[in-house]
C-alpha cells in the first residue's frame, strides 16, 4: 500500500490508463484555467479516451477541445452547488459511470470535501484529487493538499505534475471553429472597427463594477478611438448591458444574451480590447490573447488573474477585508468602488499605445 501523499502515482500503476475521467464541474473560467492540465494529460496519454465531467452548458466548449474525447454532463451532487441535486438521477448516473470501468478518475473540482466522494463513486480503478490541507486522503489513491493562494492555472497543473505528468506549458486554450468566427463577423457586420468590448456582468455582486462607471469608460474610449462599443454577456446580463448601451449612445452594439459561448469567444478574438469584471469572458479573452483590463472586487487577482500581465492588466483597490468569498457585501463594496474610471482609462491608453493590438486600433 503506497502513501497517497507520495508523488508519482502514475509510475506505480501496473498498466497505462486507457480510460480517464476528469471531474471539473464549475464555471467558464474554471474550465479555461484547467485547459493546460487537460493538455498535459492528453500529451501523457495520447491513445487514452479522456472524458470530462463538466457543467451541461459547457458542452460546446468541450466539443471544440482537442484534449478531450468525450463530454459527460454533470448531474448534480449533494454539496456541489453548481447544479440542482436530484437523487434519482444521480443514482442512475453513477450506475452508468461504474459500468464504464474507468482506469483513472481525477478530481480537479476543488478541495474535495464533496467532490472526492462524487469522484470515488465513479468506480474507477484508481482515483486522485485535491484534499484540504491537514485532511486525510480517505479512499483516494493519490491526494494533493490544495493551495488557497496559488494561481488557478498553476494550481490545477500542480495536481497533474504531482501524479507524474509533465506540464506542456501554462497557456490557456479557447479553441474556435471557422463557423464561430463567421458567426461573429455576421453579428458585428454593421459595427465600425475597432471593436471595444465591455462585459459588465458577474455572478456575485462582489465582482460587479458599477454600470455608471462602465458607461463613463465606454463613452471616453469611443470618443478617443472611435469604433464600436460591444456589450457582451449572458442572458442574465442583457438588461444591464442594454442600459449601458443606451447611455453610451451611438456606435454601440448590445450582444449580451445573443451569442453562444463560442460566438462570444469569436467576438473577443476580433476585439481590440476588453474591459471586464473578473468573470468567464475575462478568462476567454486571456486564452485568446485579446488585451484586457479586469476590475477585481472580492476575488484575488493572484489566484484568478492572467499569468500574462503584459497584455492582461488588472485593477484592484485593496481593502482590509479582501479577498472574500461573499456574494454580497455589508460594507459598501469598497474594493470595487475604489477603482476609478480614470484608472481604467489610463490603463487602457497604456495598453493601446504599448501593446500590439492585432492591428485592430
Amino acid at each position: 500500500m503506497f502513501d497517497p501523499f507520495l508523488p508519482g502515482l502514475l509510475f506505480r500503476l501496473p498498466e497505462t490508463p486507457c480510460k480517464i475521467a476528469i471531474v471539473r464541474a464549475s464555471r467558464i473560467g474554471d474550465f479555461v484555467c484547467a485547459t493546460p492540465a487537460f493538455r498535459a494529460i492528453r500529451n501523457a496519454f495520447p491513445l487514452a479516451e479522456i472524458s470530462l465531467i463538466a457543467m451541461p452548458f459547457l458542452g460546446e466548449l468541450v466539443e471544440r477541445s482537442p484534449q478531450i474525447d468525450r463530454f459527460i454532463p454533470f448531474p448534480g451532487f449533494l454539496g456541489m452547488a453548481e447544479q440542482f441535486f436530484d437523487p434519482r438521477k444521480v443514482v442512475a448516473f453513477f450506475q452508468e459511470m461504474q459500468a464504464e470501468q474507468f482506469d483513472l478518475a481525477i478530481q480537479m473540482h476543488g478541495s474535495g470535501v464533496y467532490s472526492n466522494p462524487f469522484t470515488l463513486m465513479l468506480g474507477a480503478k484508481t482515483t486522485a484529487g485535491f484534499v484540504r490541507p491537514g485532511d486525510l486522503a480517505g479512499k483516494l489513491d493519490a491526494a494533493l493538499p490544495i493551495s488557497a493562494t496559488q494561481n488557478e492555472v498553476q494550481k490545477v497543473l500542480s495536481l497533474v505534475r504531482f501524479l507524474g505528468i509533465e506540464s506542456q506549458g501554462e497557456t490557456t486554450e479557447f479553441p474556435l471553429w471557422i463557423e464561430d468566427l463567421d458567426a461573429a463577423d455576421m453579428l458585428t457586420i454593421t459595427a465600425t472597427k475597432p471593436l471595444i468590448g465591455l462585459h459588465p456582468g458577474a455572478r456575485e455582486a462582489t465582482k460587479r463594477w458599477s454600470a455608471d462607471k462602465f458607461i463613463a469608460v465606454g463613452k471616453a474610449l469611443q470618443k478617443e478611438f472611435g469604433g464600436t462599443i460591444i456589450l457582451l454577456g449572458g442572458e442574465e446580463e442583457r438588461e444591464i448591458a442594454e442600459l449601458i448601451a443606451v447611455n453610451i449612445g451611438q456606435e454601440t452594439l448590445n450582444l449580451a444574451g445573443k451569442t453562444s459561448l463560442p460566438e462570444l469567444g469569436a467576438i473577443l478574438a476580433r476585439s481590440a480590447i476588453l474591459i471586464t469584471n473578473d468573470s468567464g469572458p475575462a478568462h476567454i479573452a486571456y486564452a485568446l490573447s485579446t488585451p484586457t483590463i479586469t476590475i477585481f472586487g472580492g476575488t484575488d487577482p493572484q489566484v484568478w488573474g492572467s499569468l500574462n500581465t503584459d497584455i492582461h492588466k488588472f485593477l484592484l483597490h485593496k481593502v482590509s477585508c479582501h479577498p472574500c468569498d461573499r456574494a454580497t457585501c455589508s460594507v459598501g463594496y469598497l474594493c470595487l468602488e475604489g477603482t476609478t474610471v480614470t484608472q481604467v482609462l489610463e490603463t487602457a491608453k497604456t495598453l493601446i499605445q504599448n501593446v500590439p493590438i492585432k492591428g485592430k486600433i
